[in-house]
This record gives structure tokens, sequence and C-alpha cells, in this order.
């Protein structure tokens, strides 16, 4: 996984990436100091977090000699359009807004840099920021040109990513209304620019400015300017700009669209502005959220007809991670994502798989490490789990792999609607401005979790999001009888189901679980208890007449994790009114004790089964339990029959 490419990805929309060819300048050579003079690099600060440590030295002789040297990135363009005015995209001085960068600065052709004082004009939506800078340069400013210039040549000026001004020659082709409601209408142009032109004078054969250019189409080797007048008529008191922005949450099928509207009283130090921009952002992120989960209350799991499937559904038994999503016709569904393995050490692994912008783990870790030791400790974890994620940072052409993010920026807990503690941990990655957001819950053999890279400016709207799928998120507690022991000494991290039962585990003699809904015990005669062992408890959400509760839903205990000599109790819930035919059917099978539920020995992939409902039912059943015994060798079936026997003896069913 490379975070560059990601953060490309992720960026792309950010960033003008054009593809049309560069065309033979042709502006007057007399205007070219003029405007060079004019128009400045936008940059922020290169960061690194020096606690990040990777495979071998980054091979930064890699990268061309400017750019390894440079003290900073070079993000866009900005040009001066009056005394101690100047003028650039607000989408590239928004980079500097919540980042992990700092703030943005303007960088002359002498390479000295400037920082920005006050805000003087904006628009979120028209894509511009007018601005002042802390002694500011002496430099005559561009003179605007409202008048129309189309089927005319212009020139898109901006820099080439720290490598220069550059001025490109086209054609303003034409005027396109402004998509949302045709507020005011595009420059279209076909001069070329090259990544970093966001926020450059698009201009006249005269050297005048016309536009502000801001992006490229989509689908067309043709570019977009902002008309100059959209600048220079902008209130200079006040700023109220609106954008549409529609949230797609990544359980549910469903959007909610709503209008960003920021409101800025002018001028503002860009500090202030700054703090006052992330907020009203996060508040708009809280909103749209809100006003979605209040449209959908009534069909968000586990309310609504739409919730039956999976309530009356058993649980398999899975150490990886599954999610709940609800599709297109309002039916919820369990759903696991598929997913790759990595060995890392000692029969430890990290596997994981992609859920819309987010990855679902399960880290298994590596024999004779402690579990304490890696949950008080999110560096060592992170370390651990780092050597199967093939975590990688882009150096020139050069993959180098990250060995260790150090210590984390945040380390706190999350509480789901289930009382489930999760450890929220965040990791810096400022080379690429990203947040690395982690949700783990410790499970006997590990962790299963949530990670999720995010631009560091729009990490409260990811929090948001992760926080909100992690309620929908369950896997079984599984691990040998060795992890359970450990595992129940971490009190503090035990769900509320496992709490609240008793496990009692004395090797080469007795077994033994106690839950609120059934219990099991056996000794040695029935199967073969050593610290090897291998124990799960499945869970899912479970109604049992006083609300939805995530709990447990049986157990299995193996002789060892390969061999099959297994014992296991299945809970069966009652079918909902007009489940599936097979549902009813399944629930018909096991409450008449039909086959293979009836006792009876037979042979299923090589493995011998034997099984009954256990317990006592009542005359109607909300939930009906059934236990089974398994052997992968062929024993007679007297020892079958014996061995369910004992077993049946030793269980008891709490829940009718």
């Amino acid at each position: 996984m490379s975070l560059n490419g990601y953060v490309r990805h992720l960026a792309s929309a950010a960033f003008l990436s054009f593809m049309a060819p560069a065309m033979a300048v042709t502006l007057d050579a007399s205007q070219l100091p003029k405007v060079q003079a004019a128009t400045f690099e936008v940059v922020v600060p290169k960061a690194e977090n020096p606690k990040i440590t990777y495979d071998r030295p980054l091979p930064l002789d890699a990268l061309p000699f400017q750019v390894r040297n440079d003290k900073y990135n070079s993000i866009g363009t900005a040009f001066a359009i009056g005394q101690n005015r100047y003028v650039t995209a607000s989408h590239v001085a928004q980079l500097g807004i919540g980042g992990l960068y700092g703030k943005p600065l303007l960088r002359d052709a002498q390479g000295k840099v400037y920082a920005i004082d006050k805000v003087l004009q904006y628009s979120l939506g028209e894509d511009f920021m007018v601005f002042s800078l802390v002694d500011g340069p002496q430099v005559a400013p561009l003179k605007a040109d409202r008048g129309s210039h189309l089927n005319e040549a212009v020139y898109a000026v901006g820099n080439a990513l720290g490598t220069g001004v550059v001025v490109r020659d086209g054609l303003y082709t034409s005027n396109t209304p402004e998509e949302q409601d045709g507020r005011w209408r595009w420059i279209r142009f076909s001069a070329a620019a090259s990544p970093g032109n966001s926020g450059g004078p698009l201009l006249d054969k005269d050297g005048d400015v016309i536009g502000v250019v801001l992006r490229k189409s989509p689908n067309e080797n043709l570019n977009f300017a902002l008309p100059i007048d959209r600048v220079l008529d902008a209130s200079t008191r006040v700023s109220e700009s609106n954008e549409r922005s529609t949230l797609r949450p990544e359980f549910i099928y469903a959007t909610q669209t709503g209008t960003l509207h920021m409101r800025f009283n002018l001028p503002m130090a860009f500090d202030d502005f700054a703090a006052s921009w992330q907020k009203q952002d996060d508040a708009f992120a809280d909103q749209q959220w809100q006003a979605l989960m209040a449209l959908e209350d009534a069909k968000i799991f586990p309310k609504g007809d739409g919730s039956h499937a999976v309530l009356s559904a058993s649980a398999p038994i899975n150490a990886f991670p599954e999610g709940l999503n609800r599709d297109v016709n309002g039916t919820w569904e369990r759903s696991m994502p598929q997913h790759h393995r990595t060995n890392t050490v000692s029969n430890g692994y990290m596997e994981a798989g992609v859920v819309g912008g987010s990855l679902l783990f399960h880290f298994r870790k590596p024999d004779g490490m402690s579990l304490a030791s890696l949950v008080a400790d999110p560096k060592a974890m992170m370390d651990e789990m780092l050597k199967g994620a093939q975590l990688t940072r882009d150096v020139g052409q050069e993959k180098v792999r990250i060995t260790s993010l150090g210590p984390p920026a945040v380390d706190t807990v999350f509480v789901d609607r289930w009382q489930r503690r999760w450890q929220r941990r965040e990791f810096d990655l400022p080379f690429v401005d990203v947040g690395l957001l982690m949700y783990t819950l410790p499970v006997p053999d590990g962790f299963i979790g949530i990670m999720r890279y995010t631009p560091a400016q729009q990490l409260h709207a990811a929090r948001t999001q992760v926080e909100s799928a992690a309620n929908f998120v369950s896997a079984s507690y599984i691990g040998s009888l060795d992890d359970w022991q450990q595992f129940m000494k971490l009190t503090a991290w035990l769900p509320e189901p496992v709490a609240a039962s008793k496990v009692d585990i004395e090797y080469g003699k007795h077994f033994a679980f106690a839950s609120s809904a059934f219990s099991l015990a056996f000794d040695t005669d029935v199967l073969r208890i050593e610290p090897t062992g291998n124990f799960a408890l499945p869970f899912t959400f479970i109604d049992r007449g006083d609300g939805v509760k995530l709990d447990i839903a049986g157990i299995s205990v193996r002789q060892d994790v390969n061999k099959t000599a297994d014992v296991r109790i299945n809970r069966h819930p009652k079918p909902f009114p007009y489940a599936p035919e097979r549902s009813l059917g399944a629930w018909n099978q096991v409450l008449k004790r039909e086959h293979p539920q009836d006792g009876i020995p037979f042979k299923k992939d090589d493995t011998t089964w034997a099984g009954v409902v256990a317990g006592t039912p009542a005359a109607e059943p909300k939930a009906l339990y059934t236990l089974f015994y398994g052997d992968d060798g062929s024993p007679p079936d007297a020892t079958m029959k014996d061995k369910l026997d004992k077993l049946v003896k030793g269980t008891t069913i709490n829940e009718h």
C-alpha cells in the first residue's frame, strides 16, 4: 500500500493536472518581466515526523535536485492585483488549513517567502481568496481587464511546481454557467497548464488579467478560470458563500445533500480565518450526518422490517470482522469484504479488506507475545502490524517500506452503542498531510479493527464516519485456551457479555463456560484440554425482548486449531414473519428435532458429527440451541453417542 499513491487519489480534485500539450508562447516579450514579478508560488513548509522509521534510508538522491533540496512543497500560484493585495484559488490556500504542513506562504522568483497577513476577500464556491502579506514585496500589480475576449488568444500563467513561472498560450473558447445554479459563468480556455497552476492569472494579449485559473474539465483538455470581475466586485466587509455537498455513508444505501454556508467578517487575520473555516466545515459535517441519521432513523438497524433478516439469523464463527450494510431495497445484511492475509512473525499475521474508504482488519499477535503489552503500547502494536501491512512511502520511483509510525498523536477510547471500548489511535503522516485513524478492539488472539487514511483537514468528518460504522461491525472472539487465559485478565477491554460470563479452564482436567443464556462444562474424557486448544465465542445482534444487544450466540471448543475434535453450541432465533421459506424450514427442522439434531452420528466433509437440541424448549420458543460433537476420525457410533450424552449432561440452556 503506497501512501503517496493513496493521497494522490484523495487529492486529485484539489490540484490541477492538465494534459493538453504545451503551445508556443506568443505573449509580447516586453510583458514577461512584469508578469513574472507579479506572480508567486504558493508553498507550504515540508513536514516530517522524526519518529517514523523505514527499512532503509530514504533514497532522496532519486529525487530531482531542486525537489530534494527545497524546504517547501509548492502547491499553487498567486498574483498581485493591487498594492499588497494578492489573489489565489481558495482550494490552494485551504491546503494550509487544519493540516500538518503549516500555513501557506508566498515565494518570489528569488526564493524569498512571505507570510499571509489578512484575508481581504473570499468565496468558497467561486474558489478565490484575496489577501495581504506581512512585509510584502513592492511589485507592480497586474492590470485587470473586465472586457470580453471570447475566441481570442489567452495565456495561462503559473508555477511549475517549484521550477519557475511558466506562460502558455491557448484560446478563450466559451463561457459556461456555474454548475449548481448558474450564478456566474466560467471562462473555458485551451491554454495548457502544469500542476500548480491553480490560483494563477489568465491573461489577454496585452498581459492584463481576465481570470483566475482554477481547474480542468474532467473529460476534455479544456480548463476553467473565474472571471476577474467576480473577484473585483466581491465584498471587502463580509464573505458569505455556499457550496453544495453530498454525504454518502459506507453502511447504508442513502445520501444526504446539503449546502455548506460559510460566513466571515473581513478583513480577518489568516490564523483566525483558518480556525473559523475549520470550525464551520466541521460543524457542517456534523449537521449533514445528523440530518441523514434523523431522516433514516426509522430504518437504521436494528429498527424497521429491514433488520429482521439479521436478527433472525444464526451467527457464523469468523475471526475476521464483518459489517452490516443496508442494500437498495432497505434490507440489512452481513457483509465481509474480500481480504488478504500477510504473515508477520511467529505465526502472527495481518489480514485486511477494503470497505468503502476504510480497511477492516484482523491482526493475530505473534506467539509468545503478551496481548496486555500490545494493548498498553500503541507504538509496539502498530510496529507489529506493519510487519504485515506493507505500508510504503514513494520516493521518486522507489517504494520504501515503513517499519514504525512512532507513538500516536492521539491515544484515547471510543465507546460504541454496544458499550464496547475501542482503542482510538491517530498517527500523523506529515510528508503527505495525512492522518491514519485506527480503532481497535482487543480479542483473545490479537485485535480486530477499522483503519482509515484521510487528509488531516478532514479528520473530524472521518472520525464520525468510522465511529458510526463501528456500531455495525462484529466478529467472533477466538483464540487458544492460553490466549483466553490472558484475555480474561484484561477486564477493562472485555465486552460486557464476556465480562459477565464465567470461564474456567484447568488444563488436563476441565473446561467450563457459563453465560446468562447457556452454560457448558466437560472433562478430558470428551475433549483433550490443553493450552493449544481453540475456543471461540461467535457474536451477533440478538433481540430477547428487552432491546437489541450485541451478544454471545454460541460456543465452539476445539482440541487444537488444526484438529477437528469439536464441541459446538449454536443459537437459532425464531424466524421473523414472512421469512424466506428456507429459514422457516430450517427452524422447523430444529424445532422437530429432525436430522441432524436427532442424536444419530453422520459424516460430513471427513468429520463425524452427532447433535441434539439442547435443553427443554418452551412451548413456543423464541430461540433454540443445538449441541454438537464432532471428530475428524471415524469413531464408533457408540463412542459418539457416549460423548454427546456427557455433553448434554454438562449443558444448561437458560433462554427459551
